[in-house]
């Protein structure tokens, strides 16, 4: 007995119940299953038996054999449907051979084996027909049911793939997760900021609380500051009880990373006192060179190692309540955006450091009557001296020796300050040998209220047209630490205000003006970081892709639910030139809308006036007869441009 065809598998035996095994009926069913070919060859013996021996009506008969043989064709395939119906042609043949009378009504031989030949290849061609679109439709079925079953098992690894995701994503960063998955973490060593934050008077807290509130505070508290280290591109590397450690420039190597990693403290600091909450917050921060990758064995973590991992950690030791310590280098990092303040070498809150500190001003003010007079400026230096201040000191007596280079107590003076400097304006750390200088953050610099680039008349003119922007401004914020823009949609935003007024607008076009230039740069975060912090010129390639942060500015701007048209109109034009050279679609003069000619030249002064990674900031007379040339150039339009030269004159 051959086995059932490859292309037509039995189908699987359902369970029989025990109370039928052995039974009759099990029995004759296992034979029939068993030996379904030789009872096929046997009906059909049997049939032609019937047909040819005792049917008077053998060629009507005939057709009786297509059903045994289609019979065959659909459980058997198409090879033995064919041997069937060949068996079949042959048993008609040998009987039409010895009595041709039965087969033709001629009754000649040739007669009955035409007709025999005829039905015997129409049989042969049905069974093989038949038998290979059944085979070809059982070849679909298995296929398809396998294909089924790789989707549920496709689709259970997809379900297993989400559920490890999801405990990964819950567990580590989202960005560590996934290059984690993908293999693409490694140990190296990196320039990266890393911050530790510190609760004050959490322990006493959590004595005399119990346990389910102090997590709840806790978790409240995480609540807030979490969403701020993922705004401002931080990687979350630890909780250490109400302690949390945090990297800045990994796993991703943003370059403006002591800038993001300064910008989270303060927001942090921010979100502490409008909670309310029954702590304050320590943040401490250093950066330099860190050895960072996936430490452990068989369970791993993403984390740093280094000598700035240990300056963080003590920098948030001995920080103050609800301050910011920095070191060195992160200062140097961020000093062309935030305000700070080196510490003195001394213990806090000492009382006679206010008096000193009036005297200090009353002397300032007699410098500003009477000049660069020796003796005041030695006074001043002798009072910062004794403020431990020995920076301010050395500069204070570097101008009395200018005048008074003879002096011999200037000049002692002068050499006792350089050398206390280091014992004055340095701390010393636990487990450092070497003190280090330490800094205090104050706060972001306000670029509209620095006279140089904004004349005061007009910063304090415009200063309430602020109160418009309803737009958080960590939103912005977080995109302009990217490339260290700081402050620039602030003051382009308000500038186009300004010179709106200026041209005679109404209301309703001055506030979409200002949102459009508060709003316009929100695109840059699609463009590659590396490619914003350029110093050199840009490739082609790299230059399209920067232009297309303006369309992406626009789907920004809508994902925020700022849809006004116009709004829309002045944000995806802002880079369009009067002589119809700008992008995105090359528009030209009158066609350009006006609100993003204003934005436009606004934008272009003050980024002049900033710092920028390929430039320090211009000085506003200089910044201002650039945009006269480009005016020249037939970029801006020479009526805004106007409006801007009438209003900055002051400052011109």
């Amino acid at each position: 007995m051959s086995p059932p065809d490859a292309q037509n598998p039995p189908a699987p035996e359902q369970e029989i119940p025990l109370a039928l095994e052995g039974s009759w009926p099990l029995q004759i069913r296992n034979f029939l299953v068993q030996h379904l070919e030789f009872l096929f060859v046997g009906l059909v013996a049997v049939g032609v038996v019937l047909v040819f021996y005792l049917s008077s009506y053998k060629i009507a008969f005939l057709n009786f054999f297509y059903l045994p043989v289609m019979t065959a064709a659909y459980f058997m395939g198409k090879r033995k449907a064919v041997l069937g119906a060949v068996l079949c042609v042959l048993s008609g043949f040998l009987f039409a051979w010895f009595n041709p009378n039965s087969f033709a009504v001629v009754g000649t031989r040739i007669d009955a084996m035409m007709i025999l030949a005829t039905w015997g290849g129409f049989l042969v061609l049905a069974s093989a027909a038949v038998g290979s679109l059944h085979e070809r439709l059982a070849r679909g079925f298995e296929q398809t049911r396998q294909l089924y079953e790789e989707l549920k098992r496709s689709r259970v690894a997809e379900e297993m793939k989400e559920k490890v995701e999801k405990t990964l994503y819950a567990t580590m960063d989202p960005v560590v997760a996934k290059l984690a998955t993908e293999g693409k973490l490694r140990f190296e060593k990196r320039e990266i900021s890393v911050m530790f934050t510190d609760l004050t008077n959490f322990t006493t807290f959590s004595d005399k609380n119990p346990p389910d509130v102090v997590l709840e505070e806790l978790n409240g508290f995480l609540g807030k500051i979490e969403p701020v280290v993922e705004l401002f591109r931080g990687h979350i590397d630890k909780y250490m009880g109400d302690g949390v450690m945090v990297e800045f420039g990994a796993p991703i190597d943003y370059d403006r990373h002591a800038l993001m990693a300064v910008l989270a403290g303060i927001k942090m600091q921010q979100k502490m006192k409008q909670a309310e909450l029954p702590w304050r917050l320590r943040v401490g921060l250093a950066t330099g060179s860190a050895i960072i990758g996936m430490l452990g064995v068989r369970r791993q973590a993403y984390s740093a190692l280094g000598d700035r991992v240990n300056v963080a950690k003590r920098l948030e030791e001995i920080c103050e309540a609800g301050k910011i310590y920095i070191d060195e280098a992160t200062f140097r990092g961020v000093q062309a955006f935030v305000t700070a303040k080196k510490l003195r070498n001394m213990g806090y809150g000492r009382r006679e450091d206010q008096d000193l500190v009036e005297r200090l001003g009353a002397v300032e003010e007699k410098l500003l009557l009477q000049g660069d007079d020796p003796e005041l400026l030695y006074e001043a230096g002798k009072i910062s001296f004794e403020l431990r201040d020995a920076t301010s000191a050395i500069r204070y007596f570097e101008r009395a020796l200018a005048n008074d280079p003879q002096s011999t107590k200037i000049k002692l003076a002068y050499a006792d300050a350089n050398f206390k400097k280091d014992e004055f304006e340095k701390i010393q750390l636990k487990g450092k040998l070497q003190k280090v200088t330490v800094y205090e953050v104050v706060g972001i610099k306000d670029r509209w209220a620095d006279a140089a680039v904004i004349p005061p008349a007009v910063a304090e003119k415009y200063r309430a047209a602020e109160g418009q922007i309803e737009i958080p401004e960590d939103l912005v914020l977080a995109v302009e630490a990217l490339d260290g823009s700081v402050g620039n949609s602030r003051v382009t935003a308000l500038l186009s205000y300004a010179i709106a007024d200026r041209l005679g607008l109404a209301e309703d076009m001055k506030k979409n003006i200002l949102l459009a230039g508060y709003l316009q740069d929100l695109g840059k975060e699609a463009v590659p970081h590396h490619i914003l912090n350029r110093i050199g010129s840009l490739s082609e390639q790299e230059s399209k892709l920067v232009r297309r942060y303006v369309l992406e500015s626009v789907s920004a701007c809508k994902r925020i639910g700022y849809v006004d048209p116009r709004l829309l109109e002045i944000v995806g034009h802002h880079h369009e030139a009067w002589d119809g050279t700008g992008y995105p679609d090359g528009l030209k003069g009158e066609a350009i809308p006006l609100g993003a000619r204003i934005t436009s030249v606004a934008e272009a002064y003050s980024a002049l006036t900033s710092w920028r990674p390929y430039h320090e900031a211009w000085d506003a007379r200089v910044a201002l007869s650039e945009i006269r040339k480009d005016v020249e150039k037939s970029r801006f339009d020479p009526k805004v441009a106007e409006a801007l030269f009438d209003l900055l004159r002051p400052a011109a």
